[in-house]
């Protein structure tokens, strides 16, 4: 194995056993008892998912004339940045292997390391598909943790290929799931909500989706692991938020910009871990309905909206730029809407001073 050492991660991520360099790769020269115990504790992070894919966990051959068994390489490999891990798959038999399980995808141009070039843009977009065309086909779809589709500055990406991607990757097990499609797409492209059923659904915990749809959420699964809910730019109603929501019952964040076909957000009391709110330009929206027991803080940016519910917040941020008289709606009406109230953040253009607030901890921002 004789490739440079660039291709492991950054010494701060290296694991402890290396202290050698031996070829270009740090290797540590343990006793067998050290190694024994490197073997168990590796063991017990988790079953490899390519050796549960027919292959042996038994199998502790001979690489580069180290007594290392799979797993250990399968682990470092885990830890390569995605570009150095297809190097060092290129080189080497073991890590070939372990490549079809690779856990980690995130797809950029700068990972993939494209560069930025505005007349080359539909070039690049071509290289940057056919690249992560060229990986997903040869991945066997088993033991991906997070996969990240970032296509904010590419154009004109095809719906078929990113379903695709999708239905390669998005299997039991993955936690992670990011989702950027094209800033001029006008978000078009239907996230298929069916990839978020059953077995799926029990292992998400990370979603974010920027420039597309979410319709037919009848198809979801209970997302009983979900915990954080990113939507920017993201096309749905609020009957279709509502039951996405009521199927995320471990949900603490839930973040929403420029959600514009929101105009009547309702958390429902099933939601009782979410504590944080953040809901910004969101030009649609006229009300803010919550049940959420124990959501504490919310941020929020765009025109005063309605709030009802059972709000137990203690924590409130407002940016209110385009709207006068902000101070006085919040000395009149707001404080009384969120009685508990201990910290009160107004941003506005061209307010003074209210005696009313006098009690709570204000920013103002002129």
């Amino acid at each position: 194995l004789d490739f440079p050492v660039t291709a492991l991660p950054c010494q701060s991520r290296t694991p402890p056993w290396f202290h050698e360099q031996r070829s270009g790769l740090l290797f540590s020269s343990t006793s067998t008892a050290s190694s024994g115990r490197l073997i168990s504790s590796v063991a017990k992070i988790k079953g490899w998912p390519c050796q549960q894919d027919g292959s042996s966990q038994n199998d502790k051959g001979i690489r580069s004339g180290l007594d290392l068994p799979e797993d250990i390489f399968w682990y470092i490999h885990a830890l390569m940045p995605l570009r150095d891990a297809a190097r060092a798959a290129c080189v080497s038999h073991a890590f070939l292997q372990s490549w079809r399980c690779y856990p980690y995808l995130i797809f950029s141009k700068e990972v993939l390391g494209l560069e930025e070039n505005a007349f080359r843009e539909a070039e690049i977009t071509r290289d940057l598909i056919s690249k992560v065309d060229h990986i997903l086909q040869r991945h066997s779809g088993i033991g991906v943790k997070k996969l990240k589709l970032d296509f904010l500055s590419a154009t004109n990406v095809d719906s078929s290929s990113i379903d695709s991607w999708l239905h390669r990757a998005v299997t039991p097990g993955i936690e992670e799931l990011t989702l950027k499609l094209p800033l001029d797409s006008n978000a078009e492209y239907s996230f298929p909500c069916s990839l978020l059923s059953n077995r799926n659904a029990n292992s998400i915990r990370d979603l974010q989706l920027s420039f597309c749809a979410i319709r037919s959420t009848v198809d979801l699964g209970c997302l009983r692991t979900l915990t954080t809910l990113y939507l920017y730019s993201v096309r749905i109603t609020g009957s279709e938020l509502e039951c996405l929501l009521s199927n995320s019952l471990s949900l603490e964040w839930l973040t929403m910009v420029g959600c514009k076909e929101i105009v009547w957000l309702k958390i429902p009391c099933l939601l009782k871990r979410l504590h944080s709110l953040r809901v910004n330009e969101c030009k649609m929206l006229k009300v803010i309905e919550s049940y959420a027991p124990n959501l504490s803080t919310i941020c929020f940016s765009g025109h005063v909206v309605q709030m009802l519910g059972s709000l137990q917040v203690k924590t409130l941020k407002m940016s209110c730029f385009h709207q006068c008289n902000i101070l006085r709606y919040a000395g009149t009406k707001l404080l009384c809407i969120v009685p508990n109230v201990e910290e009160l953040r107004i941003s506005s253009r061209a307010e003074v001073y209210s005696e009313t607030l006098n009690n709570y901890r204000l920013a103002i921002y002129i």
